[in-house]
This record gives structure tokens, C-alpha cells and sequence, in this order.
């Protein structure tokens, strides 16, 4: 592909220090028209002259959106490299790929679990649930080491007044004395918000969980899957039933 064919950077948009959305466009959108939540794709970026190596990254912005959105952790060379990106940039995108959530809107009860920037195909889900006007009964589980860890935050909000989305942080490493109540909705929303403090387990599950019939997605670093696992299957979840996301590239007919 020539440089002035590529699809462009239009916006980076800090999350919070570790974590940039990166927003692009141009011509060869029409690939991803088709696109479904949760599904991922693969970048390379001009920079110093030349192209980047590809990188996978889901595509975090619902697919009825005009932009193309990913949604970023510093974790290495390339993903430290993303803030300083300027608006302009050419940037390729193979894809979509995957199969993560599909037919989730068909599932009348969601129980969606993240680990850190696995919430990045869960964001997609909801934006998207949003902009159809999903009627489904959503419980999102959030892990994070704290509250600053978790971005987006008012946009879960704003979609609880929305969506019936029982959103539930929950933070590993927050000090007894600095944990606080989750916010009270008084304003007759169908969501709600709540804190949950430590690692995601058993009782936080039989907190919020009405049914282990409900249909189950798992995005997060592969240890956090594990331990979820285990702790859904004493709670009566089979784990091979748990819909779980990991970056393998697919035949993009399929996807």
C-alpha cells in the first residue's frame, strides 16, 4: 500500500497515564463496515520513516462508528510510543479478525469479565448495545489494581443510565482505609454501579450473578483467566462454556 493510501490517525486521546485511544479513517474503511463488537485488528504504523511490524489490538469502537478506535496499554516499545502519535499519521489495518462475543446481543443475560484492558472488546459491546438499544440484563466484573488503573469510567456510568448494566469494579490493591462506596442512583436508571475490593472470586460472583446459566465472555492476561475460571467453576459455571478472547488471527471470510 502507498503511504497516501493509507488510513490516517484524526485523533489520540489520552485514557489515563498507562492507556491511549488512537481514532483513524480514510479510504479503505468500507473493509470494516461489517465489522462486529469485540472483534480485533492489525496495525502498523509509519513512523521515523518507515512502517511499523503489524500489532493486534481490538477494535474498541462500536461498529456503527465512523472511526475506527483502539484502545491502547503501554507495554512495550511499540505501545510506548503510541501517545506521542500526531493526528496525520498513516497507519494500515488488516482485519477484522475474530470471533469473541458473537451473538452475544442474542443473549438475554451477559455476564462479562475484564482483567485491566480487556475491557477494550467489552467497550465495543456496550457502545454498540447503546447505539441499538440492547434490552439485555449485562453484569460487567472490571479487575484493576486501582482506581486509577480503570479509564472510561464516566462513559460506564452514562451507560448505566441507559442499559441494564450492572457495572462491578473491582480493585486488588486499594488500602482498607481508602476504599469507598459506589455511587447510589436515584434517578430511576435500569444500571447501577458497585465496588467490590480484592481479587475477582466466589462470594463477588454470588454478590452479583443472578443465574450461572447466564452467558459468560472472559477477556484478561492469561494468569487472571485462570484464576477466574477456577472461581467460576466453584460457583457452578462450566469453564468450557466461558466465551474467552485471545489474539489468534482468523480467515477474515469467517470473522
Amino acid at each position: 500500500m502507498k503511504q497516501d493510501d493509507a488510513l490516517k490517525i484524526v485523533k489520540v486521546e489520552k485514557e489515563n497515564d498507562d492507556t491511549t485511544s488512537i481514532y483513524f479513517s480514510g479510504p479503505d474503511m468500507e473493509r470494516f463496515k461489517n465489522r462486529k463488537p469485540g472483534q480485533y485488528a492489525s496495525i502498523r504504523i509509519f513512523q521515523d520513516g518507515a512502517w511499523s511490524a503489524p500489532h493486534p489490538f481490538t477494535l474498541s469502537s462500536a461498529p456503527g462508528d465512523a472511526t475506527l478506535r483502539m484502545t491502547i496499554k503501554k507495554s512495550g516499545a511499540f505501545t510506548s510510543s503510541i501517545p506521542a502519535i500526531e493526528p496525520g499519521t498513516p497507519i494500515q489495518c488488516t482485519g477484522p479478525y475474530g470471533q469473541f462475543c458473537k451473538d452475544i446481543g442474542t443473549s438475554k443475560e451477559v455476564v462479562m469479565i475484564a482483567g485491566g484492558v480487556g475491557i477494550t472488546p467489552f467497550l465495543s459491546v456496550l457502545r454498540h448495545f447503546k447505539d441499538t438499544g440492547a434490552d439485555n440484563e449485562i453484569t460487567l466484573f472490571w479487575a484493576n489494581k486501582t482506581p486509577q488503573d480503570a479509564f472510561a469510567t464516566k462513559e460506564l456510568e452514562e451507560l448505566t443510565r441507559s442499559l441494564k448494566l450492572h457495572v462491578v469494579h473491582a480493585f486488588s490493591r486499594v488500602a482498607p482505609e481508602d476504599q469507598a462506596a459506589a455511587p447510589a442512583f436515584d434517578d430511576g436508571r435500569p444500571g447501577k454501579i458497585s465496588h467490590e475490593y480484592g481479587r475477582l472470586n466466589k462470594e463477588m460472583f454470588l454478590r452479583h450473578i443472578a443465574s450461572a446459566d447466564a452467558s459468560f465472555y472472559l477477556c484478561g492476561p492469561p494468569p487472571m483467566q485462570q484464576a477466574v475460571l477456577e472461581e467460576l467453576s466453584s460457583y457452578g459455571v462450566d469453564p468450557g462454556r466461558v466465551d474467552k478472547e485471545a489474539f489468534v488471527f482468523s480467515n477474515p471470510k469467517s470473522a
